[in-house]
């Protein structure tokens, strides 16, 4: 009889061994997921009341999410919306080593996948500088997002060390360690990062908000990812804006004459917005821009 009953017992042991653990453990302040053994972190702003979609703030640079991301969080929460804040891999409270904008993008597709679990049918990223490559790429992998607004964000990773040799050399050691490389001696190891393969697969409307006077990011690279859009069909809609958000009425200069200007089109379909005279910033302009492509990608 102890055989049989054991006999009858080891399917439902196999399933739960298969199982694991819950995906998903929510706990105060955010939530806990794993892929391929890391444990990794997203911090989560919860609305009152059931929400209206989940947006995914994605943060850049090589750090823990900023204070401002956080109020960013907690503002989208007033208005409604789950908002999450991931630490990306290596970063924060998530574990695993800093890849750059390869295993982030798939760590935040995967926390895309479990929005379910957190009761959101819907949801929309906005990922800036180097978290907008990897909020493109994931949108991409998932392909389940109303959209994606990728702000002041880099495509071509190697142009970006070319920029840090001549104005902040002492970043290079660094770049070395997370890229394992410099571009002269691995041009695959910064080609791979490059979201651009990706924007040619992603179906959701893409807004791209970049500077004109990016000391990291030249505006031609914003040019490239709508090139691409282009080129797979898509209509880019194309603005100038002065910093206060007014139409710009000067002369596109160097690489900012890449631009063509058209005007504003349907939320649903691309844009490209430049603002020619900023740095690397993120202004209120910018902000009151991407709330209004946000909310009209989750209008019914």
């Amino acid at each position: 009889m102890g055989r049989a009953w054991l006999f009858l017992l080891l399917p439902l042991l196999v399933l739960g061994a298969e199982e694991g653990p819950a995906p998903l453990e929510r706990v105060p302040g955010g939530v806990f997921y794993r892929r391929e053994g890391v444990r990794l972190f997203a911090e989560a702003c919860f609305p009152s009341g059931p929400p209206m979609g989940a947006l995914l703030l994605v943060p850049g640079g090589f750090g823990p999410p900023t204070e401002t991301l956080r109020a960013r969080c907690r503002l989208w929460a007033e208005r409604g919306f789950l908002a999450l804040v991931p630490h990306l891999r290596g970063r924060g409270k998530s574990g695993g080593r800093i890849t750059g904008c390869l295993e982030e993008a798939e760590d935040l597709a995967l926390l895309a996948r479990l929005l379910p679990r957190l009761g959101v049918g819907r949801h929309a990223y906005a990922g800036y500088s180097l978290g907008a490559c990897v909020a493109l790429k994931a949108a991409a992998l998932e392909g389940g997002a109303q959209g994606v607004a990728f702000v002041i964000g880099p495509v071509d990773f190697a142009e970006q060390v070319a920029l840090l040799r001549r104005t902040r050399p002492e970043a290079l050691t660094r770049w070395r360690e997370i890229f394992g490389a410099l571009p002269e001696e691995c041009p695959a190891c910064y080609a791979r990062q490059s979201p651009l393969p990706h924007a040619a697969r992603l179906q959701a409307p893409l807004l791209v908000l970049q500077g004109g006077n990016d000391p990291l990011i030249p505006p031609t690279q914003a040019c490239r990812l709508r090139d691409v859009r282009e080129g797979m069909g898509r209509r880019v809609h194309q603005v100038a804006l002065t910093r206060e958000g007014t139409p710009w009425t000067l002369p596109l200069t160097k690489g900012r004459a890449c631009l063509r200007p058209t005007g504003f089109g349907p939320p649903g379909e691309d844009h490209l917005v430049l603002f020619p005279d900023l740095h690397h910033a993120v202004i209120p302009a910018m902000e009151a821009l991407l709330e209004r492509f946000l909310l009209a990608w989750f209008r019914p």
